[in-house]
C-alpha cells in the first residue's frame, strides 16, 4: 500500500471506531443512570511499561455516577454529552481528512452525492471545526469555525445557503433503511452565520447523530463495494 492508501485507511477506520465507541458509551450513559455502581469499588488503575501505574481518582468517578443518577431518562449526562460530541468530531474530523485525498474513496462519494458533494463536505468540515475549536460550555460560534468554509464557497462561486438532503431508501439502498421515510436533511446559510451562535441552533442533535451514522454507513458500503471488486478481479485472474 501507498502512504496514501495507509493514511485513508486509517482515516475510514476512526470513522468506524468512533461510530462503535458512541454506541458503547450511550449504552454505558444509559446504564449509570439505572443501576448504581457507586456501592462498587471504584478504584480504577492503569499499569504501563517499566511498572510505572497511573491511578484514577475514584472520588472524581463517584461524582459522575452521582450525575448521572440524577439524570433523567430524556437529558443528557455529563458523561453521555462528552461521549457524543467527542464521537461527533472524531467521525466528522476522519470523514473531512479522507476526502482530502485523490482517492477511489472521493471518487465514491463525488459520484454517490453528485452536486451535493460540495454540500456534504461543507456541512461535515463546519461541524469538525466547531468541536476541534470549541471552549464555551454552551458551543457558540467563533469566526474560525465557518470563515474558512465560507470563503470556499466564495471562491467556488458557489450558493452560500447549503442544503443537504439524504434518504436511503433512495441513496443507499443496499444498507436496508427500517422504511421510506428514513431521511434527513441539513441546512446552514454559511452567510448568515455569526460569532456567538449557539451551535445546536443551527444543527441539532439528531441531525450530528443523522450525519455521523451516514458517515459510517458510507465507509461500510464503500468498504463492501471494494472487497466485491476486488473478488471480481481475483476471479477473473
Amino acid at each position: 500500500m501507498t502512504d496514501t492508501e495507509v493514511l485513508l485507511d486509517d482515516a475510514l477506520l476512526l470513522v468506524e471506531q468512533n461510530f462503535y465507541f458512541l454506541h458503547m458509551g450511550e449504552f454505558f450513559g444509559k446504564l449509570s443512570k439505572t443501576e448504581d455502581f457507586t456501592d462498587r469499588s471504584l478504584f480504577v488503575v492503569k499499569k504501563y511499561e517499566n511498572d510505572k501505574a497511573y491511578y484514577f481518582n475514584a472520588e472524581i468517578i463517584e461524582e459522575l455516577l452521582h450525575n448521572a443518577q440524577k439524570t433523567r431518562n430524556e437529558d443528557i449526562s455529563l458523561f453521555e454529552y462528552f461521549v457524543e460530541f467527542n464521537a461527533f468530531r472524531g467521525i466528522c474530523m476522519a470523514t473531512v481528512e479522507s476526502l482530502r485525498f485523490e482517492s477511489p474513496f472521493k471518487t465514491y462519494m463525488q459520484s454517490l452525492f453528485g452536486e451535493q458533494y460540495e454540500n456534504f463536505f461543507d456541512i461535515i468540515s463546519f461541524v469538525r471545526n466547531v468541536l476541534s475549536h470549541n471552549i464555551h460550555s454552551e458551543i457558540r460560534l467563533s469566526a474560525k469555525d465557518f470563515d474558512g468554509t465560507l470563503k470556499r464557497i466564495r471562491r467556488m462561486q458557489r450558493d452560500s445557503n447549503v442544503t443537504f438532503a439524504f434518504q436511503y431508501a433512495l441513496n443507499l439502498p443496499e444498507i436496508g433503511a427500517p422504511n421510506d421515510a428514513y431521511t434527513f436533511t441539513c441546512h446552514i446559510d454559511f452567510e448568515n452565520l455569526e460569532e456567538g451562535m449557539p451551535f445546536l441552533e443551527i444543527l441539532t442533535m439528531w441531525d450530528l447523530m443523522m450525519l455521523s451514522e451516514l458517515c459510517f454507513n458510507l465507509v461500510m458500503t464503500y468498504r463492501i463495494k471494494e472487497e466485491q471488486k476486488l473478488r471480481v478481479e481475483i476471479e477473473q485472474g
